[in-house]
């Protein structure tokens, strides 16, 4: 590999485009080593390495300005077992974000569900829309907590 490259290598080492390097040097995550004479972008070995950093914390879900600080903590941690404390840390708290996101999004998937399932019971319905009224359907009558309110036509008093 070169001494330095320019951003087109750079970002084909990293597996990544050109624009993506661009954006994250925008947001301050990595910069050129230099320029050359002819104001082209300059990288080096350190900052492919810190490019790949920054994919491979995004690729686990992190955000931009999380990313920032953990690359900080890289610059200023004296031990790589500091550093690796304070990134697991990191990783721990952002595994239980996960899990709770999780945990909600398998509750709208049970939502979905039970709605997907309410209503393959109007497929054989042949009623207009202004003459049905749901709550005589007996397929409904036993199943009330099944009703989606967006579509099911309920009598009010």
């Amino acid at each position: 590999m070169p001494e330095t490259m320019h951003i087109g290598e750079l970002a084909e080492l990293a597996g990544t485009t050109t624009r993506t390097v661009r954006f994250y040097e925008e947001k301050g995550l990595i910069k050129p080593c230099h320029r050359s004479s002819g104001g082209f972008r300059c990288y080096s070995e350190e900052q492919l390495t810190q490019l790949r950093m920054v994919l491979s914390l995004k690729e686990l879900g992190f955000g931009l300005e999380r990313i920032k600080a953990i690359l900080k903590k890289r610059c200023e941690e004296a031990t790589a077992g500091v550093l690796a404390a304070d990134v697991l840390e990191d990783l721990r708290k952002k595994r239980e974000e996960l899990n709770a996101q999780i945990v909600e999004l398998e509750g709208i998937r049970a939502k979905l569900d039970c709605t997907i399932n309410s209503l393959c019971h109007c497929l054989p319905c042949d009623l207009r829309l202004e003459e049905r009224l749901c709550d005589d359907c007996e397929r409904l009558k036993t199943q009330v907590e099944q009703r989606v309110p967006f579509f099911h036509t309920i009598q009010t008093n």
